[in-house]
């Protein structure tokens, strides 16, 4: 046995991983905007992949006091690895008249997002300015606005009951919805510095919703006869009725829920060019793809292909529900989608999660059941990084991740306690996905595992044809 051989060829091994291992953390140097860049799927600080390890913590952020405490906590934070600070910026906490015009001192969000820069670690700017799952309008804005209330097949104002917050949901047909939150995100996005802003996130979880068909309003009609003109359509049986309650076969409808999908993807597309009138054209944007039980997607977002293909200004798509609660297994369906449309439009985007983990959703899982999370989202991601919420520390708030003296509570423990591990995980699998060597893929496709159009796979000879290979456009002959 040559154990020389052996020898050269694991220092060669080691090497080259070493070269390609993702940096858990910013470089401990004075921050520099200028040369940071997503491309390929990954955040690059001057050059070097970062890996991220996003914190999102639920505060209200036109709080002094609110802000002044997490600023104590950035520390504990930059000890168990976080180097991203999301902040989710609810409309109804800066804005209590519902015009868009933010009514409270935002010195406190500049303060933070300053601190957070100069300490190494990454900022990045969230909106909450939809009513479903959390979220809220300001009540000022309904007094502005009566007639903007989301209306179910039957014909009644929606409230959110799927998620039992009871809030008044809002039609996102409603021009002065739209116009008043997008006045919102400029105003918010004028008065902070967003040059050192890594990346802004549209509203939370963009959709309609899953237990409730919406929207039947007026302003639903108005816009959706104005696209069926637009589009040629003509047919009957895509119109929409004239009264309630909606039949069936049309809330079913094809037509009807191209148009919906579509519609919502202007939504986002809108809230990204609210922040880039004012942050420039080349701000970085991170939209919520939100992809749960199959036999409701058509409610939440119309079609879920038509919805993902008409997002246009998307930089990173952050995947939710990549564990289906209700089947208890991986939803590859969600990254499937996303990988579908990457391919066929050929965009440039990161892929990553929307809530990696949150303190309430996995709790009753294994640690390998969650080790198994983790694993899926490596390998049908991008290795973007990591988002966990509520990064608070309460023991007695369900949804945060730490106890009051911040130890780690079970779901984010299996994270926090193994990071080392995680990013050889890291590693190991952009080594599957991007062999060292870098062979031409059609020469070596039956000798190494690739992740082709989306699908990790052991690579048989390919049929000729355009494949995306390891995020690469590959013609094979």
């Amino acid at each position: 046995m040559n154990y020389g051989l052996r020898f050269r060829r694991l220092s060669l091994c080691l090497l080259l991983c070493a070269l390609i291992l993702p940096s858990a953390w910013a470089q401990e140097e004075t921050p520099d905007y200028t040369k940071w860049s997503i491309h390929g799927g990954k955040f690059y600080d001057n050059g070097k992949w970062v890996f991220l390890k996003a914190a999102k913590p639920l505060i209200n952020y036109a709080d002094a006091d609110n802000v002044s405490d997490l600023i104590k906590k950035l520390d504990i934070l930059k000890e168990k690895h976080y180097n991203v600070i999301e902040m989710n910026c609810y409309w109804h906490h800066f804005d209590t008249n519902g015009d868009g015009i933010i009514d409270k001192s935002l010195a406190p969000l500049r303060n933070l997002i300053n601190v957070i820069y100069n300490r190494g670690m990454y900022p990045c700017l969230s909106v909450e300015t939809y009513s479903v799952g959390g979220g809220n309008i300001p009540d000022g804005f309904w007094k502005r606005c009566p007639d903007a209330y989301a209306i179910d097949s039957k014909g009644n104002q929606v409230s959110d009951t799927e998620y039992g917050f009871g809030t008044r949901v809002v039609s996102i047909y409603h021009t002065g919805y739209r116009d008043a939150v997008h006045r919102y995100i400029r105003s918010l996005a004028r008065s902070v510095d967003t040059k050192k802003i890594l990346y802004f996130e549209t509203t939370v979880e963009p959709q309609y919703m899953g237990n409730t068909a919406i929207c039947y309003s007026e302003n639903a009609r108005t816009e959706y006869n104005k696209w069926r003109e637009e589009n040629g359509i003509a047919d009957a049986a895509s119109a929409m009725p004239e009264g309630f309650p909606m039949p069936q076969n049309f809330v079913r409808n094809e037509t009807w829920n191209k148009f919906r999908a579509q519609f919502l993807a202007r939504w986002v597309n809108e809230d990204a060019e609210a922040y880039r009138s004012v942050a420039g054209e080349n701000a970085r944007v991170a939209v919520d793809y939100l992809d749960a039980n199959e036999s409701v997607q058509y409610l939440r977002d119309g079609n879920p292909i038509e919805f993902l293909r008409a997002l246009t200004c998307a930089d990173i798509i952050q995947i939710n529900w990549t564990w289906n609660l209700e089947t208890k297994s991986l939803n590859h369906k969600a990254y499937d989608r996303v990988w579908q449309v990457k391919n066929e439009t050929g965009r440039d985007w990161a892929v990553a999660e929307h809530m990696t983990f949150n303190g309430n959703d996995f709790t009753n899982l294994t640690d390998e059941k969650r080790r198994l999370i983790l694993e899926n989202t490596l390998q049908r991601g991008t290795r973007l990084g990591w988002e966990f919420t509520n990064v608070n520390n309460s023991t007695a708030d369900g949804f945060s991740l730490y106890y009051d003296d911040f130890s780690p509570k079970a779901t984010i423990a299996t994270v926090d306690n193994n990071w080392d591990y995680w990013m050889t995980r890291v590693t190991y699998w952009e080594n599957q996905l991007s062999p060292v060597e870098a062979p031409q893929a059609e020469k070596a496709a039956s000798q190494s595992i690739y992740s082709i159009n989306g699908t990790v796979v052991r690579s048989l000879p390919l049929t000729p044809g355009l494949y995306v290979i390891n995020g690469r456009k590959t013609l094979v002959h």
